[in-house]
């Protein structure tokens, strides 16, 4: 691959599906931003290895089909050529938004989700948008402070009465806030997230 002095957006595109690589590195290579600037796509070991930054990591829907040791590993993985300022991009149904923000959060990073239950042609518009600083959408914390804190308590396996001391509440309300949290979160059992404890 050949780099060039004119800027470019890096971006990382993180899937366990090859298909699903080459086609959102085909679409991606193809934009150009607003700002004149273009579209770098390239593995995580390029960017290392040219001293680049990535400006974005793409979490591709197919990560969401289970939330897998295995997929949440290949986020972390992405997360070793990540700076600071990197952000991070999911392209999922609506209804994983929650989850997807709710990971960005553990990651330390800006989440931004877009559906990609629609048209290819808005797909790309709204990578478009997203991909262009200036145009960053605004993103709301899904779950509150204490709803968060259980959560990531409950996800490193920390006991009900352990939390229940910790908090000072009785184990009721240690209860009420985990199936609140799992409800905005979209997931119907915290077994199903446990493997989030990689990101913490």
């Amino acid at each position: 691959m050949k780099t060039t002095s004119i800027r470019a957006t890096n971006v990382l595109i993180v899937t366990q599906c090859s298909f699903t690589r080459l086609a959102l590195g085909a679409v991606l290579t193809g934009m150009q931003l607003p700002s004149g600037e273009k579209i770098n796509v390239a593995t995580g070991a390029f960017f290392n290895n040219n001293h680049m930054i990535i400006d974005f990591i793409i979490c591709a829907d197919d990560l969401f089909n289970e939330v897998s040791l295995k997929s949440i590993l290949k986020i972390k993985e992405s997360l070793k050529h990540a700076s600071l300022s990197s952000k991070m991009v999911f392209l999922t149904s609506h209804n994983n938004f929650s989850l997807g923000y709710f990971i960005s959060g553990l990651c330390k990073k800006n989440g931004y989700c877009t559906s990609i239950d629609k048209p290819i042609e808005n797909i790309v518009m709204d990578l478009r948008r997203i991909l262009n600083f200036s145009e960053l959408p605004p993103h709301t914390l899904i779950l509150t402070a204490r709803e968060r804190e259980i959560i990531i308590e409950l996800i490193k396996q920390k006991k009900p009465a352990y939390l229940s001391k910790k908090y000072s509440v009785n184990q009721k309300t240690i209860s009420a806030h985990k199936v609140s949290a799992l409800r905005k979160l979209n997931v119907v059992h915290l077994n199903n997230i446990f493997s989030l404890n990689a990101l913490i």
